[in-house]
């Protein structure tokens, strides 16, 4: 019998697997007559947790009010270095409506007429690293947000890497994530790997690749350089580098 008493947290950032988590624990719910809610970034603070809920978050915030003995949740981090890649990309091409705003501190270009006129590819990374991705890297790091926030991430939260999880054929990580939300495994691991890349229906329009360390071969020497400066601290935090000898598994090139 599953525990109705919990309430079960799944948080994620922006490009480390939000649509695809959405996905799994909306169907989880749906199909274990759980109420699912997907929770707005803005009324992160309005929203009292009720029993029997699957609360959804794409940054993670979720109130002090879920610091409680029934809450459960974990968390999807991804390397800081892909989540510029992934964003500058996807901020190229996307149709969000906050993308064709224009903005002063542009020049009057929206975000995405701006990262289109940059030439080359470090010049848009360099521009995603400073702008929007910038606030994602905080938030995984845990660094932005109120004191009793952070306390309850890190306190009552699982945190799950994107890469482990885009791997995880045999759902070994998922066993975990299943165990520690006392969710039935057996019920819930076809859904996640039919909501999978290894799986069948994964919504691919929405990912541009799933691989890891794309970094590798999109990052020249230099701006891993540019990277390191600004964001070494949360490759280390997150536990992806213990050092900046990374950077010379990157290109150096003009």
């Amino acid at each position: 019998m599953i525990n109705r008493n919990l309430i079960r947290c799944v948080g994620t950032y922006h490009k480390a697997g939000t649509v695809w988590m959405r996905a799994v624990f909306s169907e989880i719910a749906a199909r274990l007559g759980l109420d699912f809610v997907n929770t707005p970034t803005n009324a992160f603070n309005a929203v009292t947790p009720k029993p029997g809920t699957i609360y959804f978050q794409w940054d993670s915030r979720f109130s002090p009010a879920f610091d409680r003995e029934d809450v459960r949740g974990f968390r999807i981090v991804r390397d800081p270095r892909d989540i510029v890649i992934s964003g500058a990309h996807y901020h190229m091409k996307a149709t969000e409506p906050w993308l064709q705003v224009k903005k002063d501190r542009f020049g009057g270009l929206s975000y995405q007429e701006m990262i289109n006129s940059l030439d080359g590819l470090d010049a848009r990374y360099r521009f995603e690293m400073e702008n929007f991705s910038r606030g994602t890297i905080r938030s995984m790091t845990v660094s932005r947000g109120n004191r009793a926030m952070r306390d309850l991430i890190e306190r009552r939260f699982l945190m799950v890497r994107y890469e482990t999880l885009i791997e995880d054929v045999e759902t070994t990580m998922f066993r975990s994530i299943c165990d520690h939300l006392d969710l039935p495994f057996e019920l819930c691991a076809p859904i996640f790997v039919e909501n999978s890349l290894f799986g069948q229906s994964v919504r691919k329009d929405h990912v541009r690749s799933g691989k890891k360390e794309q970094w590798t071969d999109a990052f020249s020497r230099a701006f891993a350089r540019e990277f390191a400066a600004t964001h070494q601290r949360a490759l280390e935090k997150l536990g992806y580098e213990e050092n900046r000898d990374w950077i010379e598994r990157c290109a150096e090139r003009a």
